[in-house]
């Protein structure tokens, strides 16, 4: 039996095991058949975690010079003429800025220069000179704001690329104002490009371009590309660091910012076999992956770097100290305006915010890590995650299980997220957490069906024994049954109905069984409330046991009260139930050690239990119609409920058949401070004391006084009986042998 039980834990946990490891590479599988999904998952967590810790604060020196809806309200309609700009720049000179970038383009010249030049031509036909024509029109909007630009000396102006792909240029759409040729000056590129030997990773390129239009471009710093992608998602969360364009490694604009901002910081690019290895601007290493991108550490919500609208620069309302130094970018905020996207931290976000973030992540070098060779550590995450909670699931309990789960789960987002916090690394959290918390409910999802149909089969097993609740505990904790038997402690009790035979030879079967069915249902109800076994059902007999297999405080005393409630119960029937006026039964209850347990073969058994107590317990109860009383337990029974607590009458030693040694038994009469009288019984007592004491004389006249007040009992008569046979020559117990039950 001990092997049996032995496979069946040890068979369990291991088919958890190998269900557990199934799990994990069906997640793997799953996980490399569509990473996409993954990804996608991990890239709306990983927003929230990194927008739920404590935001940095921007360093200060980059403000936005917003075209915003107040602007255009002072301004006038958009786009502004050049003229406009040019007042624009000369006012941020006047404020001392140190930097100026334009996330506007201007590949297009101004609509007031283009009639301009169309007046121009008209005079030159009506045959003016030049010098006139120059004193009649004046200088051309384009060219003011290119000197405002060359005055001012740190002005970079961006531009947009066309659609870039991986070395791919032909699958590149190419819109039809872009152009494919250089125009000088060229856009900035990197200053040195370190590239692996034999190097040919997958760099985004691009076939076509759209820059200021040439007066501006030879007035400005330079320009570089302000070209963002989004996610699958359609968020934007980092900047490309480079692009391809005609064999050159072009530089985006944050960057061709930050470096002038730290006075022409150089650039450099590092290209290995697996893509872009590096960026560094001086001495400082820009983390990128492989494509190039740089995770962009937003500084908060919309209101995180100063702002100030066109309007109120031009007009110098601004105090000079808001703008000394820093860096002004100049784009459109303006609702309605466009260029306004999706990040991690608002959906209507300005594009120019974008750059802001990034040149100030450049600036602090404070940077958020992730690449592509990350997955591999995510990887080992879980497959470690996922054995682990395998190897618990298999082992523990539904309770620690789920204990683990909590602490292997938290652990690694709490390590996860130190990495973010403490070095700025973005580890994922998707793939590890998933494998964990999927095989944890696959094989809790397994353990709950089998253990749920070998609960349900204990439940069928002992639902006719036990009180559901008795049931229930035993589901719960079947480690309380021992299915080859074990030794308890318990308190045993038969109940018998009186010459019931002789009343079934007169009664019509029908009532006969209906009869039973009442009785039985009421005394069986009584047994399971004072959570007792019931063991057997022998027609008109009724075997319990009190203290298994669930553990009760005080089996002997659930016994006897059960016995003495089963009694009132009887009373109840025949007051109200003509059928049982003339029925009674005796009871007999005993404890002691017994061999309880499931006893029988694989297909057949039955809770029962065995012991020399059962035999005990079985005989008080045919001694109840020897002595005529109703409830006749062992004298040890009623020590282990507390005498105290009983009104009894002692009987003395019995020796029943097939028992040698003398058993001490008593008669319980009911509960002490219940309904029935005590004098009776203390009358009875102190017969029997003066008995002991060896006045027999003395004792004769007590019990013959008691007899004569009750005809009918028994026990009183068996010890007149006794003492006129001369039974009883010395004080001390009275002993009765009784050859049958």
């Amino acid at each position: 039996m001990a092997s049996s039980r032995f496979a069946i834990r040890y068979g369990a946990a291991f088919r958890t095991l190998v269900l557990g490891l199934l799990a994990v590479i069906g997640l793997f599988a799953f996980n490399a058949h569509y990473p996409s999904i993954i990804k996608l998952a991990d890239l709306k967590v990983s927003d929230l975690r990194m927008y739920a810790r404590p935001g940095r604060q921007p360093l200060g020196v980059v403000a936005i010079a917003a075209v915003d809806d107040k602007s255009i309200g002072e301004l006038g309609r958009w786009p502004w003429p050049r003229s406009t700009m040019a007042r624009l720049v000369e006012a941020l000179r006047d404020y001392q800025v140190k930097v100026i970038g334009f996330d506007i383009f201007f590949s297009e010249r101004d609509d007031a220069d283009i009639q301009r030049g169309r007046i121009v031509q008209r005079l030159r036909l009506a045959g003016l000179n030049p010098a006139a024509i120059a004193s009649s029109i004046g200088d051309a909007n384009d060219l003011q704001f290119a000197n405002a630009i060359r005055a001012q000396g740190a002005t970079i102006l961006g531009y947009p690329l066309a659609s870039h792909q991986f070395n791919n240029l032909q699958s590149a759409q190419t819109n039809s104002s872009y152009v494919t040729d250089l125009r000088q000056p060229p856009p900035l590129e990197y200053g040195m490009v370190l590239k692996a030997p034999g190097a040919a990773p997958p760099i985004l390129m691009a076939n076509a371009y759209l820059p200021p239009i040439p007066v501006l471009l030879k007035s400005a710093k330079g320009s570089a590309y302000v070209d963002i992608d989004a996610d699958k998602d359609g968020v934007m969360r980092a900047e490309l660091t480079v692009v391809r364009f005609h064999d050159r490694y072009c530089i985006p604009l944050f960057l061709a910012i930050a470096s002038a901002y730290r006075n022409n910081a150089p650039l450099s690019l590092g290209i290995s076999s697996a893509g872009i290895s590096g960026v560094t601007i001086g001495d400082e290493a820009i983390p990128v992956n492989e494509m190039g991108e740089m995770l962009v550490d937003f500084r908060g919500g919309d209101k995180s770097f100063p702002r100030y609208s066109v309007s109120d620069i031009v007009n110098h309302r601004i105090p000079r100290s808001d703008l000394a130094q820093k860096i002004v970018l100049i784009g459109v905020t303006g609702h309605g305006l466009g260029d306004r996207v999706v990040t991690p931290v608002g959906a209507d976000y300005p594009a120019v915010k974008i750059h802001a973030n990034a040149i100030d992540n450049v600036l602090q070098n404070t940077f958020i890590r992730r690449s592509e060779t990350s997955a591999g550590e995510e990887s080992v995450a879980a497959a470690i995650l996922g054995i682990a909670i395998t190897i618990a699931a298999a082992t523990l309990s539904a309770v620690w299980s789920f204990v683990a789960l909590l602490l292997l789960a938290s652990g690694y987002f709490l390590y996860a997220q130190a990495r973010l916090t403490l070095d700025g690394s973005l580890v994922g959290v998707v793939f590890p957490l998933g494998t964990v918390a999927i095989t944890y409910g696959l094989l809790a999802s397994f353990r709950y069906a089998t253990e749920g149909r070998e609960k349900r089969h204990l439940r069928h097993a002992f639902e006719r024994y036990l009180h559901p609740d008795a049931v229930a505990s035993v589901v719960d904790n079947p480690q309380g049954l021992r299915l080859g038997g074990e030794r308890r402690h318990l308190a045993i009790l038969f109940s018998d109905i009186v010459n019931f035979t002789a009343r079934a030879e007169r009664s019509d079967p029908e009532e006969l069984v209906a009869l039973l069915n009442t009785y039985t249902n009421a005394m069986t109800n009584l047994l399971f409330a004072s959570r007792g076994v019931l063991d057997k059902l022998m027609g008109d007999g009724i075997m319990a046991f009190w203290g298994a297999p669930e553990a009760i405080e005080n089996p002997a005393r659930a016994a006897i009260d059960c016995a003495l409630a089963m009694l009132g119960e009887l009373a109840k029937l025949r007051a109200s139930d003509p059928r049982f006026a003339d029925l009674d039964i005796g009871i007999g209850v005993a404890a002691g050690d017994v061999i309880v347990g499931n006893f029988g073969g694989d297909q057949h058994f039955e809770y029962s239990v065995i012991g020399d107590t059962v035999n005990l317990a079985s005989r008080l109860e045919g001694l109840t119609r020897r002595f005529g009383s109703h409830l006749i337990v062992s004298r040890k029974a009623l020590a282990e409920a507390g005498a105290e607590n009983y009104l009894v009458r002692e009987i003395g030693l019995v020796r029943v058949k097939g028992k040698e040694e003398l058993v001490p038994v008593v008669e319980v009469a009911g509960r002490t401070g219940g309904a029935v009288d005590p004098a009776s019984c203390e009358r009875y007592a102190a017969a029997l004391n003066t008995l002991k004491r060896g006045a027999s004389d003395d004792a004769r006249a007590a019990l013959s006084q008691l007899l004569a007040e009750t005809p009918n009992d028994k026990l009183v008569g068996l010890y007149l009986e006794k003492l006129a046979a001369g039974g009883i020559s010395a004080p001390g117990e009275v002993v009765f042998e009784f050859d049958t039950k």
